[in-house]
């Protein structure tokens, strides 16, 4: 039987299902995992070693996914157990509930083995916490990995679980996906009920997954998501790809690796196609523009109260001045505009592929970074490409397709409302057509500072 690490959450629910492994076996052997990666990658805010084991050893035999060690981002109620959302303001919060998606976990059988790091109150795409401490990137300890659902992603490239759930509200699960090495699946909004899980923004905010393989999210999906939502699909002959600004801001490193995904699968006979994406140059301003708006007016009561309870990311936001009326009607006329363009490029093409994020994994503490030969505020680069998917409520995935200086790429996939199983078998042919990069090794890291 091979190391957790080394297992996906499909060959671990077989191996529990045929009797090869034991529930309690394999939730001992994630503990390992993570005793082996923490504190030093810091994916784990909380370790929920106790009740993981007392779950294991109790479970009867029920579900997809039973016996398999998940994760869950912080951000999401678990009962009893501490859910700080990443801020110290809810640091002592202790849930009485799970939220519905935790419920449907256990409902299949998953034992949850901790609650995963988050970006401060999931507003910001670094998971860099001046509370808390950052997360690191599992390929290179000094760089971060992505977020909010950075501890996510982290913990699965690490192998210190076997999947995780994570929110994504302008990319935040697909980002970390992209450049830490995992898949991350973000479905239709509406598909993972919202109860129980902090809010960001409302109108944009979707839960999703991290999983090792596209398998492996397919599987936490069929627990996750509501009955109509269908797990898989068939391999898509027919791939547009996202050219004009989509394509415009990509790093030299990265647009390599995407070039060479794009070049293997037209090797393979699949139909690729350049998209013509009309310019939108308040995107995707526009998006952070509503996020601002509805994060503010959730938090700014809290803020004024206590400043000192946020940190210099949120104290930044808070202090920006609002929208206008003016703003605002602009931000909203561009996200009508791309989503009807997404729409009608979704009646051409089975997907539409671009890179998920334009950029390699930021340095920790840097505030911006450069892409496309400028220099871009750290957040506004790596939510570029993937927001637009938020706005419009679409099922999209992120799938690592090479490395760039010895950090991961993702590649995007997007599909109609709706058509969750066809993100997922194109995402599936990619990885079939592509070798996946190889795994970090960060059992023996320590904390370089």
């Amino acid at each position: 039987m091979p190391q957790v690490e080394h297992m996906s959450a499909t060959e671990a629910a077989a191996a529990v299902a045929a009797g090869r492994l034991s529930a309690a076996d394999l939730t001992e052997r994630t503990l390992a995992a993570i005793e082996a990666t923490e504190p030093h990658l810091n994916a784990y805010a909380t370790v929920m070693a106790g009740p993981a084991r007392a779950e294991a050893a109790g479970q009867a035999r029920r579900g997809p996914l039973h016996g398999v060690p998940i994760g869950v981002k912080d951000l999401i109620d678990t009962a009893g157990v501490r859910t700080a959302y990443g801020s110290p303001r809810f640091a002592d919060h202790v849930p009485e509930r799970d939220a519905e998606a935790v419920r449907r976990l256990r409902a299949a059988g998953a034992v949850i083995v901790g609650k995963h790091t988050t970006h401060e109150l999931a507003w910001g795409g670094r998971t860099d916490s001046p509370f808390f401490g950052p997360t690191r990137n599992p390929y290179r300890p000094d760089r971060v990995p992505g977020g909010s659902s950075g501890g996510s992603a982290a913990s699965v490239a690490a192998g210190s679980c076997l999947g995780a759930v994570g929110s994504d509200t302008a990319g935040s699960v697909r980002i970390p996906a992209a450049l830490s090495g995992c898949v991350g699946f973000k479905p239709t909004r509406g598909r993972i009920p919202l109860d129980g899980v902090l809010p960001l923004a409302p109108s944009l905010d979707h839960l999703g997954v991290l999983a090792g393989t596209v398998d492996d999210a397919a599987l936490l999906m069929s627990a996750l998501a509501e009955p109509d939502a269908p797990a898989t699909g068939p391999e898509p002959p027919r791939v547009g790809w996202l050219g004009g600004w989509f394509d415009a801001v990509l790093a030299p490193e990265v647009r390599a690796v995407i070039t060479a995904a794009r070049a293997a699968l037209e090797a393979h006979g699949v139909v690729v196609e350049d998209v013509a994406v009309p310019d939108e140059p308040r995107m995707p301003e526009a998006v952070l523009g509503r996020i601002l708006a509805e994060a503010g007016a959730f938090h700014r009561r809290a803020f004024e109260r206590d400043p000192a309870l946020f940190g210099p990311d949120i104290a930044e936001l808070m202090g920006l001045p609002p929208r206008t009326a003016e703003e605002a009607g602009r931000d909203e006329a561009a996200i009508a505009r791309m989503t009807a363009f997404l729409a009608e490029a979704l009646g051409a093409y089975d997907v539409l592929a671009s890179a998920t994020v334009p950029v390699t994994a930021p340095p920790i503490g840097a505030m911006t970074v450069a892409a496309g030969g400028r220099e871009w505020p750290v957040e506004l680069v790596l939510t570029r490409l993937t927001s637009p998917f938020n706005a419009a409520g679409l099922p999209a995935a992120s799938v690592p397709v090479g490395l760039a200086d010895g950090l991961p790429v993702g590649l995007q996939l997007a599909g109609a409302a709706g058509r969750d199983g066809a993100v997922l078998g194109a995402a599936r042919l990619v990885e079939r057509l592509i070798p996946r990069p190889p795994r970090p090794d960060v059992s023996r890291r320590r904390d370089p500072s």
